[in-house]
């Protein structure tokens, strides 16, 4: 609808009022010529008073504000002067009339909306900072907190060594289940803590160039004697790499990749457990939205796949798979380590200018994919 038009019909005074938005027109030197009874209302003032005024007078950053609306065609958000003293806020848009050398406003008081997501916002700032805060507290504190598992763990060693001379089936039965219990709530709050940290944005990212063929390798062989153990198949491909050089923090990496590898440990008692990264083919790119015309794009990402067919998670999992704070009833401990592990895992991954997705299926297991810049962003 061509607003400007409006204006030069009989009927100007009436399309001037049903129009649902404040209207003033403004001279080329910055003073109001008209001005519905809605705009009106919105700043409160006597009409007669306005006329003849000055647009700057009512509306904050004035003829400024309004050639830079003019030039750009966007909107702006503002606050407006009004007879109560009250602040309002108004969402402004203007555009020039070349004919009459005239510029048209339009203003519609926001201040509701915009005072009620400034207390979402500000709630949301109070929210993260005790969040920040608590897991401040807790990343400084970890330290103590093991020490004091560890000599729960160290103990029941000693006597499942025989310190303490040699254990009744009874003892011996009770002092696994401490060892057990101990070393899977160490495992937890070592996941737990390495969330926190990166959730608050505590973790230092070292960024520097490397290998990441080399590293993904020495992930790989320091994780087979464990799988063999485990008697689970574990294989890995790293061949595909059309470069093996990457910018980015190999800690964080190696990270990542550990706490997958982990839960495939811990949650996985049978099946096979493949790792293969490599440069993504192009069709994979163009898929993820990423403009990809020859193979110089492929080396600009690494495309990681880590699949378990042992591990199999719900689609409710899924749905919230990067929030390990959900919980419902079908969850169990498995589930609940797979969706913490994962949630860091992506935070490091987005850190990282990266992206991830989980999928799983029954009987084919789950598979963490992961995109990954190798170049400088």
């Amino acid at each position: 609808m061509n607003l400007f038009s409006f204006f030069n019909k009989p009927k100007k005074e009436d399309i001037f009022e049903i129009f649902p938005d404040g209207i003033l027109v403004v001279s080329m030197d910055g003073k109001i010529l008209d001005i519905n009874n809605k705009a009106v209302k919105i700043l409160g003032f006597n009409k007669l008073e306005m006329l003849g005024s000055y647009f700057s007078q009512f509306i904050q950053g004035g003829s400024v504000l309004l050639n830079k609306l003019v030039q750009t065609g966007t909107t702006s958000i503002t606050k407006a002067a009004t007879n109560s003293k009250e602040d309002v806020f108004i969402e402004v848009t203007a555009a020039k009339n070349e004919e009459f050398d005239k510029v048209y406003v339009s203003i519609r008081d926001i201040t509701a909306n915009y005072k009620m997501q400034n207390m979402i916002n500000g709630e949301y700032e109070i929210a993260k900072k005790i969040i920040d805060e608590k897991n401040a507290f807790l990343t400084n504190v970890s330290g103590e907190i093991f020490s004091l598992l560890n000599s729960v763990t160290n103990f029941s060693k000693a006597l499942n060594d025989g310190v303490a001379g040699e254990l009744s089936d009874k003892a011996n039965k009770y002092v696994n289940i401490i060892s057990k219990n101990s070393n899977e709530l160490s495992y937890d709050l070592t996941l737990l803590f390495k969330y926190f940290e990166v959730e608050s944005n505590l973790y230092e990212y070292d960024y520097r160039n490397f290998d990441l063929a080399d590293l993904l390798t020495s992930i790989a062989k320091s994780y087979e004697p464990f799988f063999v153990k485990k008697k689970l198949s574990f294989a890995y491909d790293f061949s595909s790499f059309l470069t093996r050089s990457a910018y980015g923090d190999p800690a964080a990496v190696e990270a990542f990749t550990k706490a997958i590898l982990d839960i495939s440990l811990k949650s996985t008692d049978i099946g096979t457990v493949t790792m293969n990264v490599g440069n993504p083919p192009i069709e994979f790119l163009q898929e993820k939205n990423i403009e990809a015309k020859d193979e110089n794009i492929r080396k600009q990402y690494a495309l990681f796949e880590i699949k378990d067919s042992g591990l199999i998670l719900p689609p409710a999992a899924i749905e919230n798979i990067y929030n390990p704070y959900y919980t419902d009833d079908s969850m169990n401990k498995k589930v609940l380590n797979a969706k913490l592990a994962y949630s860091y895992c992506y935070k490091h991954v987005k850190n990282l200018k990266g992206n991830m997705w989980i999928y799983s299926k029954p009987a084919q297991g789950t598979m963490a994919c992961i995109l990954l810049p190798m170049e400088k962003i």
